[in-house]
């Protein structure tokens, strides 16, 4: 669990993996993920689609950098910079082809999210690549290492190598349609990445809790039993007329991480939160201004923009 300040919400990165507007393939023209090579190429998997598969790899396997090759192509949503997704994945040490880690290919995982700063190679080999698509990706084991330097190199060494099915994507920005302002109320203006900027009106914060919807989707309207899967940005509501600027108190634009999946139906996330979201359709950009409560112990107002990318 993560916390966020009045706000608990789930961190589903995964540890081991722990990123295009164009429809092209890895390594083609427009696209800046690695191409294939000699060892993402030789790598084989046989069998369904989103079930473990049997994989074949040569080994010893080395590479000089990060390979991927596509195994299956499917034909589903492109992933570009931003983009949340669902995966089933195995990694095998290229040097004994044994298993190091793999999903559960059951239950579903928390999605990672394409350019995530903490995503990894791995993470970042998924740009261009299509939904429904199944690909092996060749890393540098020492690439991989929390510890490694990250100081580029590119002599050859034992490769790790990740065969994944790409099962799910979700938008990669709230993409709804923009609504009036409304007096009184934060500016929320976006950057070209999606990433909201939030500008706090020089008067008292609200003492009841406040929601705007800044952009209205089209996509499917929220219910308690879903998971919503969003990006966030949240800043404090600071006092009038001392000139203090809005301060940011945690973003998932910023701080390298994932989209977040947020249980609606779970006691975890705050009652305001919830009502907040519970609603509203996908592709939404909402505005939710939390005063003070006895319940949160905070003496802070905050203001959360939530862009909802899809729902589980």
């Amino acid at each position: 669990m993560r916390k966020l300040p009045a706000l608990i919400v789930v961190a589903g990165l995964l540890a081991t993996l722990t990123a295009c507007s164009t429809s092209a393939a890895p390594g083609s023209a427009g696209c800046t993920t690695p191409a294939s090579g000699e060892a993402s190429s030789v790598v084989e998997a046989t069998g369904a689609f989103g079930s473990k598969p049997k994989v074949t790899i040569p080994t010893p396997l080395n590479t000089r950098h990060t390979e991927v090759s596509t195994l299956v192509e499917g034909d589903g949503r492109v992933l570009t910079d931003g983009t949340p997704a669902l995966i089933e994945y195995t990694i095998y040490s290229g040097s004994t082809g044994k298993v190091l880690s793999s999903s559960s290919y059951s239950d579903p995982t928390a999605p990672v999210t394409v350019g995530a700063t903490k995503g990894g190679p791995i993470i970042d080999a998924l740009e261009c690549s299509r939904v429904g698509s199944r690909i092996a990706v060749a890393v540098k084991a020492s690439d991989l290492s929390s510890t490694a330097s990250t100081k580029k190199n590119e002599k050859s060494g034992p490769a790790d190598v990740a065969v994944i099915d790409i099962v799910k994507a979700f938008l990669p920005r709230a993409d709804g349609a923009l609504q009036l302002g409304v007096n009184n109320m934060p500016a929320v203006v976006t950057a070209a990445n999606g990433a909201p900027g939030i500008s706090i009106p020089d008067i008292k914060a609200p003492t009841r809790e406040k929601v705007q919807v800044v952009r209205k989707g089209s996509g499917k309207t929220l219910t308690k039993k879903d998971t919503a899967i969003l990006q966030y940005t949240a800043v404090d509501w600071p006092a009038p007329g001392t000139g203090a600027k809005p301060t940011v108190q945690g973003s998932t634009w910023t701080d390298g991480d994932s989209a977040n999946p947020i249980p609606l139906g779970s006691t975890d996330v705050p009652a305001q939160i919830r009502s907040a979201l519970i609603g509203k359709t996908v592709g939404s950009q909402v505005m939710v201004v939390t005063p003070p409560t006895s319940a949160s112990g905070s003496s802070t107002t905050y203001v959360y923009v939530f862009d909802v990318l899809g729902a589980l």
